[in-house]
């Protein structure tokens, strides 16, 4: 992926391209293609800290001077309050990401190289300087920008910081703030020449949308001197921990680097262009580590959503081949059930989990469900067995947040004061919105009694089916009754003692994306062609109709409100291959969701962001880096590829396990 003058050399479409490394442990770096930090969250190498579930900006950037003979010249680009300082992007002739960040510059008739290498396995970031061609030697004059705080706040306040310098052989040290991590860096040839110096009223433009702007003081302890002759290299190891300096080898590394970058973790290998550069992405989404799980991606959140990890956890089992990950994982999610009910962010060690979203249990059993369709492995449903039939009867006889089996068998949940939805929609009163019979809910229910009327079939536990058959039964018979609209044309999206309310949202597709439906073809047929006509757009499906216009619910939310949700895209896909039409489902992918793909190109190069609103243009809402998105367009093109939804099995699967 390159970019070239007439961008680059605009600083107001340059700043809009942003780039980030990330690695396997959590650290990553991250600027835009000009090299002006436009966010907070902006770093050369942003590491967790220590013993906090946040990430810590060491340090922000480089600011770099050439001089050519007595010619000085600043090749950086800052923003600050009342301007654009230095003009830095004017000498930018390309960058490229091949496959790390590389940024050339023309300068008289001198062109320099610099690219920064993030190393995957630990957090170290490797910059090098080369002059590329024949002439006049250069003199560089490098001045590191520490920040040492976390990545969601500012630098406001000079006092208190250790501003001393530690200069080794060939590295040096700094150690600003106590509980922070320190930063060192190593060179190869030239000199530092230590200094205490503050540059004040830095500004971050797009920090408006996820905080209050503000400018920032950062620490420049002195200055990087070297001279470079033709086709020679500058080399920066950066790091937080000491190095063992005679180790450190750039080609190497960048060797290493450039065939892991080609390796893919995955027997699927996308064909579309975009998706190949966005596999490595995801590939590094799901790790364990010390027994739970780890992810390393996302600049903005720490945490992960359980719901969204769900739609990953799916997108993995296809996916992937790494078995006992997958086992792994969904044992450790199976540990932190509460009477039934996961929490709706997954806990780190040294917080409390958060309970309050009841569909995610019915996710989980579907997670084993697929993973028994890829493996055939029916120990492992064995083993977690018990887990989730808790799961089922506790739904049956009640449990938390009002969640019970009804007279008519089917699931109430919430009431005017708990919200349970992963649509958490409010009256302008600020009362839950959605509470009573919820459409996701119950045709996730429906789906997991089938699940574990198969299973217990499976592991020859006859009463026990028997049992649940006579739940399904009912569930069928009172959903077909009571969710059915009148056209027949979609789904009732809650009911409760007030009302049967008819908003058409996303989740009219939940019903028929799983593997057990409780709607009929033809139902399903018409819903499907009515949230095409109401959902669809070229980015993923909108979060609501944009038909719908309720009064009593209050618009503050953009995301639940008619947002497009790109994430949403596989969803799509499996509608359409579950309930085969006319369509040419090839055709849609590569030609109708172009302008999806092509999301990767601009914003957050190589990532799709949470969700969009197209008002007077396409405005970025949430996330850049939202890993579902790029998981879903993932799983999408696997899915259109390898045939992965089978109707003909699937229905014969469920002919087995309800008859």
């Amino acid at each position: 992926m390159e970019f070239h003058k007439d961008v680059l050399q605009d600083i107001k479409k340059a700043q809009r391209y942003e780039w980030l490394e990330a690695n396997s442990l959590g650290a990553y770096s991250s600027s835009t293609i000009c090299g002006m930090n436009t966010k907070r969250e902006h770093g050369l190498l942003v590491t967790p800290h220590p013993t906090i579930n946040r990430k810590v900006v060491t340090l922000a950037k480089f600011e770099e001077t050439i001089f050519v003979e007595n010619k000085l010249y600043e090749i950086s680009t800052n923003s600050y309050k009342d301007s654009v300082y230095p003009h830095g992007y004017q000498y930018l002739e390309k960058f490229c990401l091949d496959p790390f960040p590389c940024f050339f510059y023309q300068i008289e008739d001198r062109r320099i190289r610099k690219v920064t290498l993030l190393l995957e396995n630990q957090n170290i970031l490797l910059v090098r300087y080369e002059l590329l061609n024949q002439g006049r030697p250069v003199t560089l004059v490098i001045k590191p920008f520490i920040a040492v705080r976390f990545n969601d706040v500012l630098n406001t306040e000079t006092q208190g910081l250790n501003t001393d310098t530690y200069l080794g052989e060939s590295f040096v040290r700094w150690a600003p703030r106590g509980k922070m991590p320190e930063l060192y860096i190593y060179f190869d040839k030239g000199e530092f020449i230590p200094a205490t110096l503050w540059y004040h009223g830095f500004v971050y433009p797009k920090d408006y949308k996820n905080y209050q702007p503000g400018p920032e003081d950062l620490f420049n302890p002195g200055f990087f001197q070297v001279d470079i002759k033709p086709y020679e290299t500058f080399d920066l190891f950066i790091s937080v921990n000491a190095l063992d300096q005679y180790k450190l080898d750039f080609e190497e590394q960048y060797f290493l680097e450039s065939r892991r970058r080609r390796y893919h973790y995955f027997d699927f290998i996308p064909q579309h262009h975009q998706l190949k550069k966005m596999t490595k992405n995801f590939q590094r989404a799901i790790q364990i580590k010390e027994d739970k799980l780890n992810f390393p991606i996302s600049l903005f959140n720490n945490k992960s959503q359980t719901f969204f990890f769900m739609q990953e956890l799916s997108a993995f089992i296809q996916l992937s081949e790494n078995y006992q990950l997958i086992k792994n994982t969904i044992k450790d999610l199976l540990k932190t059930l509460d009477a039934g009910i996961l929490p709706s962010n997954y806990p780190y060690v040294d917080e409390r989990p958060v309970y309050n979203q009841v569909d995610l249990s019915l996710w989980l059993i579907q997670m084993v469900y697929e993973y028994y369709l890829k493996t055939n492995e029916l120990k492992f449903v064995e083993d977690v067995f018990d887990r989730i039939r808790s799961i089922v009867d506790l739904f049956q006889k009640g449990t938390h947040f009002n969640t019970y089996a009804d007279k008519d068998g089917l699931i109430f949940s919430g009431e005017k004061k708990i919200n349970v939805s992963w649509i958490p929609i409010k009256d302008k009163k600020g009362k839950v919105y959605r509470y009573g019979k919820l459409l996701e809910v119950n045709a996730l229910w429906y789906n997991a009694l089938s699940i574990m009327i198969f299973f217990a079939g499976q592991l020859g536990k006859k009463r026990l089916s028997f049992k649940y058959k006579q739940w399904l039964k009912k569930v069928k018979a009172s959903f077909s009754k009571k969710f059915i609209l009148p056209e027949e044309n979609g789904f009732y999206d809650f009911i409760n003692s007030n009302e049967k309310n008819n908003n058409f949202r996303i989740n009219q597709l939940i019903p028929l994306i799983i593997p057990f439906s409780p709607a009929e073809p033809a139902v399903a047929q018409k819903a499907l062609k009515r949230i095409e006509e109401e959902l669809l757009t070229p980015y993923g499906l909108r979060s609501r109709s944009i038909y719908d216009d309720n009064d009593d619910v209050k618009n503050g939310n953009a995301y639940y409100n008619g947002a497009i949700w790109p994430w949403t895209v596989s969803w799509y896909i499996k509608a359409l291959l579950k309930w085969p039409s006319d369509k040419k489902i090839d055709k849609i992918w590569n030609n109708y969701f172009e302008p999806l793909l092509s999301l990767t190109t601009r914003g957050l190069i190589g990532f799709i962001p949470e969700a969009l609103k197209i008002e007077n243009e396409l405005e970025q809402l949430g996330q850049e880096d939202f890993l579902p998105a790029i998981t879903s367009v993932i799983l999408a093109e696997y899915q259109i590829l390898s045939g992965a939804i089978k109707p003909e099995k699937e229905a014969e699967i469920t002919e087995k396990a309800t008859s």
